[in-house]
């Protein structure tokens, strides 16, 4: 158990940019280290008096508090989403009011929830102190559990495992007990399907409970160094399939749907997985199930989220194959999502997939005859630099000015004839070159001045063939 336990860590590890992870062993690193402290607000809805308020409240907290790594308190205030415009901004207050709150009482994570009064249930969503991007297996802001007002023993191993995936640790060591737990609460998920009882657990309950598990299962998959992790998260969520009812629950759904579809994708990075192809196209089938209900006119910000998962995805297999028709349709995808990562409205969204755009047009390039992705890939670099300026963004400026660096240089080295591209390349290095320089990144200087050196190398070529065919 120990070694399984050891290994894990080393999976959940986050370690810091520095920081000597052999100065201490695991038990020295955890001494002090406090549980992860859970916040709970009352549920927004109604209840038939304070008292049963308060014993479903304690139904929770109650049980929760004994079991090891949680530390669990009230706070007797609720929060309210808005039920306009996009998902994200339906909590978007709700979470500005959640992040005061866990920083004014020192927590870890935020439950808050919502009453439903038909299935005799609490809707709990979580939101995290610490912002982390959206990861596998990672319940977000969106992604919530339904618990029974009266919740059995099942039910709660399901939020209890959800509490510390959800939780973004605050530094390495935190992360060190948090992975501890979560293993700890992986057992009764892969036995969840028989342990919640029609009596007790409604099946609008019962089919959150499992995607919820599913979801967890996936976090813990991620974190693997064994493909045969993979094995619990995909029954996991095979039964869940078997349970859910889409056109009865469409949101909670396609929330649990993109983390199957994300689970496949996440199977590919493991070199020893040799169904890659078929789990990629399982992937991107299940994340256009997925836009069917997040959809471009209704959900229009999640609908480009997904879009760019689904150019992620097409865009890996088609580096690591070497495919490019991946490549294209990875291009394909980044351009959709522009549709509504405007440049005027979402500046930095719109940036970043023209920049992703643009770098998997330049692979592209260098696979096929011809200048036309390259070209293309030069353009949209170009665009980027409107949004990530040097003043602004100074790092994003140096990254961008290399990659269109290397669009150039592939140019002209394809077609010699045009000296501008040469040039224009070796302004692009050296203004790369100075960022790196002036915040001491060493290892990104003798990069670029290898690239320097190969383009100005080039441009002695051509300028001696011009030369040449003068006095010809």
């Amino acid at each position: 158990m120990l070694s399984i336990f050891n290994r894990f860590v080393d999976w959940f590890l986050m370690r810091e940019e520095g920081e000597d992870a052999d100065a201490q062993n695991p038990a020295q690193l955890m001494q002090g280290i406090s549980d992860v402290n859970v916040l709970i607000a009352e549920p927004d809805g109604k209840f038939a008096s304070d008292e049963a308020k308060a014993a479903l409240l304690q139904s929770i907290i109650g049980p929760l508090n004994e079991r090891p790594g949680l530390s669990l308190r009230l706070i007797n205030k609720s929060l309210q989403r808005s039920r306009k415009g996009s998902l994200s901004d339906q909590i978007e207050a709700s979470i500005g009011n959640g992040r005061k709150w866990l920083e004014k009482e020192k927590c870890d994570l935020l439950m808050w929830g919502e009453v439903s009064l038909e299935d005799q249930a609490v809707r709990w969503y979580f939101l995290s102190a610490v912002e982390g991007e959206a990861n596998l297996g990672m319940p977000a802001k969106l992604e919530n559990l339904l618990v029974p007002f009266d919740p059995e023993k099942a039910t709660l191993d399901v939020l209890y495992a959800a509490i510390f995936a959800a939780t973004s640790p605050h530094h390495s060591t935190q992360a060190l007990k948090i992975g501890e737990y979560l293993l700890g609460a992986v057992d009764p998920l892969t036995k969840l399907s028989s342990g919640l009882t029609s009596r007790k657990t409604s099946p609008a309950a019962k089919t959150s409970a499992m995607g919820m598990c599913a979801v967890v299962l996936a976090n813990v998959a991620r974190r693997a160094q064994e493909l045969g992790w993979f094995d619990p998260a995909v029954k996991a969520f095979d039964t869940w399939e078997s349970l859910v009812d889409k056109d009865k629950t469409p949101i909670e759904w396609a929330l649990v749907k993109n983390h199957q579809g994300w689970l496949y994708d996440e199977m590919t990075n493991h070199e020893d997985d040799d169904q890659a192809l078929e789990h990629i196209e399982k992937a991107i089938a299940i994340f256009e199930e997925v836009c069917t209900v997040l959809n471009e006119k209704q959900h229009p910000l999640e609908w480009a989220s997904v879009q760019m998962r689904i150019a992620g995805t097409c865009s890996k297999i088609g580096r690591k194959m070497n495919d490019s028709d991946y490549l294209q349709k990875a291009a394909r995808y980044y351009k959709k999502s522009m549709n509504i990562y405007t440049q005027a409205a979402y500046p930095l969204n719109w940036a970043d997939a023209m920049s992703r755009m643009a770098k998997t047009m330049m692979l592209h390039g260098q696979m096929m005859k011809g200048a036309q992705s390259l070209e293309q890939a030069g353009v949209a670099f170009q665009a980027v630099l409107k949004v990530y300026t040097e003043e602004k963004y100074p790092a994003l400026w140096a990254s961008t000015q290399n990659n269109l660096g290397a669009t150039l240089f592939a140019l002209a080295k394809r077609d010699p004839s045009t000296p501008q591209w040469i040039n224009h390349a070796l302004i692009c290095f050296d203004g790369a070159r100075r960022y790196y320089e002036e915040t001491g990144k060493t290892q990104m200087v003798h990069v670029i001045d290898k690239n320097i050196s190969k383009a100005q190398d080039l441009k002695d070529q051509i300028e001696e063939e011009l030369a040449s065919d003068l006095l010809n």
